[in-house]
């Protein structure tokens, strides 16, 4: 039987004819102590034999997708199948601060509390309606109008669609008929002021047709999402500030602040290549890219920025968050959050403020170009998983 007084981890770098007695090539099914002592990992128990992929731990339950459907697991064992759009492609996850959790594959997106799921976003209207007129109080002259869905299950409001600019005569009302009816939605239809720019709230309608007869003192309450654009659909998500972010190809989305299912066309950052992580800590951002691994420092979106690590191509899914005083700092431990990695083949740590540092540094490098990560700590021991995609 083999024993080790002071286990340093596994060594793949250097030839095994220099290796010490206490480097190991691989060691399976085993957990490391904080001491190095080595110990069996304990076993587990099989509660179903259907095929669960796409796991993630949530507040409270788990979500798994099972037979192409997102299925969320709670703590009692009560499973609830949720949305069944979204097949076998991988899916991103994104806990948020009041027990939500975010969800997509590219494709599909959406948020779930574990028991219901909405669409993340709230589509836009097209312009299909009809435009007559009826008697009214407006004042004379040429106004423009838009349209926004608003949720009726949780009131969110969507973006405006293209204005339209409409005529109105002396003793004259707006009159819409066909408008584009979305059920489980409302339409509100927001209309200038005589000559104007600013939208204002003419009144809702859950049907296909409206009317306005009064004046223009009645429009008083602004359209908050002229401007707006529904939150891109992309694939890495993580909360920052407030803010919802998203990879999409090179490109980092941000929302609006406190409205997740929203962004303004400026609010983005386009990167040197395709994104493979995004991790916020509290003083920026650390985003992966298939290039390098980079920190954009600061506290307003806007403001963010730029610097380079140089620790090499970040694999994709391999970034996560981690408590930063469970994470090795020179001689010391971290502080606040931090995050890993694998970057340029090694397991790279990120903290506050942009030190970064190569946890495995002339030990051990790794091939993988896709993985599912984790962070936990087995009585008391911080674990970094990451299991590779076939």
């Amino acid at each position: 039987m083999l024993t080790f007084e002071g286990f340093q981890g596994i060594n793949n770098v250097q030839p095994e004819s220099r290796l010490k007695a206490s480097d190991l090539l691989i060691a399976s099914n085993v957990d490391i102590g904080l001491t190095g002592e080595i110990s069996r990992r304990s076993g587990f128990t099989q509660i179903s034999d259907q095929c669960h992929k796409n796991l993630h731990e949530a507040p409270g339950f788990m979500l798994a997708t099972v037979d192409g459907v997102l299925t969320a697991i709670h703590q009692d064992g009560l499973r609830v199948a949720l949305d069944s759009r979204l097949g076998p492609q991988r899916i991103w996850y994104c806990n948020l601060p009041d027990g939500r959790v975010t969800y997509s594959n590219g494709a599909v997106q959406g948020v779930t509390d574990g028991h219901s799921f909405v669409d993340r976003c709230v589509p836009v209207p097209g312009n299909s309606a009809a435009q007559d007129f009826c008697f009214g109080q407006l004042d004379p002259g040429r106004y423009r109008y838009c349209l926004t869905y608003l949720r009726l299950s949780d009131r969110l409001e969507g973006s405006a669609s293209q204005a339209i600019e409409v005529f109105i005569d002396q003793g004259q009302g707006l009159q819409l008929d066909g408008l584009p009816v979305l059920e489980g939605h409302a339409i509100n239809v927001y209309l200038t002021g005589r000559d104007g720019e600013a939208m204002y709230l003419a009144g809702s309608t859950l049907t296909g047709s409206f009317a306005f007869a009064g004046s223009n003192a009645e429009l008083v309450l602004p359209c908050r999402t002229v401007g707006t654009m529904p939150f891109p659909l992309g694939s890495i998500t993580a909360f920052w500030r407030g803010r919802l972010l998203v990879a999409q190809g090179n490109v980092l989305w941000a929302s609006r602040p406190s409205s997740l299912h929203l962004a303004e066309w400026r609010d983005f950052r386009p990167m040197e290549s395709e994104i493979t992580a995004v991790v916020a800590v509290d003083t920026g951002i650390y985003v992966g890219t298939k290039r390098d691994l980079i920190l954009l420092g600061g506290e307003t979106f806007d403001g963010l920025s730029y610097t380079a690590t140089k620790r090499g191509p970040v694999v994709l899914g391999s970034g996560i968050g981690v408590p930063g005083e469970r994470i090795l700092a020179g001689e010391g431990t971290g502080a606040g959050s931090a995050m890993l990695c694998i970057a340029g083949g090694g397991i790279v740590a990120g903290f506050n403020g942009g030190q970064t540092e190569c946890l495995t540094e002339g030990r051990f490098k790794t091939k993988a170009v896709e993985v599912s990560a984790t962070f936990r700590e087995v009585d008391g021991i911080p674990q970094y998983m990451a299991v590779p995609h076939a």
